[in-house]
């Protein structure tokens, strides 16, 4: 991979080749309190996120993707002190959760506005600052049907990507929903070689993947350690499956921390358990360590080296 790929990140441009292992599915800062009325999903502290990004380090961790967008209250300036007392490169998200976290004014915005919104994110900084978005995402639905306004920022998405090569990822629960979202994203003129449809670990259904996989999007198994969702024995033994056919080099993975209960500080694993719990699960399902370092770190690099402009 040619050093000449650079991405965004919250301290300026970086080559992908230099992101060591990577998350590309996190979360950080983030505050859902205003729309959940629980402090589960509140993690507003730099200073604590310092201390579990260096536990992620000391494990051999090299970057994080924030995919903390607007309905989720991203703070970019936070996540700059994180990476620069860590040495933990952070990739920061642009666009807008799902209709239930949506301001008010944006159901009023064209596609076209919409997608300005998010290139200008991109190119010159995230509100506020100087920092730019290195990602468009999570963009999130329903997991049932899909929204007006969730279609058109969808559609913006796509739009924002083929002006910028920036790469997408979705928030896709329980269902098949990331098919829906995968029809409008590809409709609206997407690149699947740089697009991922989330959260498929969700969804205990391999063929689910395997439709997903067929289409040429990028899947993510990214709720490792969310035994709400299913076990770490399952995700891996379905990762060996999907591998064993041929799917390798568009699976990633990921543990989604957006939560108080999962910090290490609060007893959780942090972000070090995809490192230290699931890649053992990974090597007792048959996955070899070449295959692993493809999956955490060739995999998340190629995608979000995204495609020049």
């Amino acid at each position: 991979m040619s050093s000449a790929q650079l991405v965004n990140t919250v301290l300026g441009q970086v080559p992908v080749d230099q992101l060591g292992l990577v998350l590309p599915h996190e979360h950080l800062i983030v505050d859902t309190y205003d729309i959940r009325r629980s402090a589960e999903m509140v993690l507003l502290e730099p200073e604590t996120m310092v201390r579990e990004v260096e536990l992620f380090k000391a494990a051999g961790g090299g970057t994080l993707v924030d995919q903390t967008i607007y309905g989720l209250h991203p703070e970019p300036e936070k996540l700059a002190y994180i990476s620069e007392k860590t040495g933990v490169h952070i990739i920061a998200g642009t666009g807008f959760y799902w209709d239930v976290y949506y301001p008010e004014w944006l159901h009023s915005m064209s596609t076209a506005d919409i997608t300005k919104r998010l290139v200008t994110h991109i190119t010159e900084g995230l509100p506020g600052t100087s920092i730019k978005a290195g990602f468009i995402g999570e963009l999130g639905t329903h997991h049932r049907e899909i929204k007006p306004t969730e279609k058109r920022v969808l559609e913006a998405a796509a739009h924002a990507q083929r002006e910028t090569g920036t790469p997408i990822g979705t928030h896709a629960l329980f269902t098949e929903i990331g098919i829906d979202q995968l029809n409008i994203l590809e409709v609206a003129g997407a690149d699947l070689d740089i697009t991922i449809i989330g959260h498929c670990d969700t969804n205990r259904d391999l063929n689910y993947s395997r439709k997903l996989l067929k289409r040429g999007v990028w899947i993510a198994y990214d709720a490792v350690g969310q035994f709400d969702k299913q076990s770490d024995e399952l995700r891996a033994q379905s990762i060996a499956t999907l591998i064993a056919e041929g799917h390798l080099e568009k699976i990633l993975i990921s543990t989604d921390i957006a939560a108080r209960s999962r910090l290490a500080i609060h007893g959780g694993n942090g972000y070090a358990h995809l490192i230290t719990h699931f890649l053992p699960k990974l090597k007792a399902a048959g996955v070899s360590d070449e295959q692993i370092k493809t999956l955490t770190e060739k995999n998340p690099q190629k995608i979000l080296a995204g495609k020049s402009k």
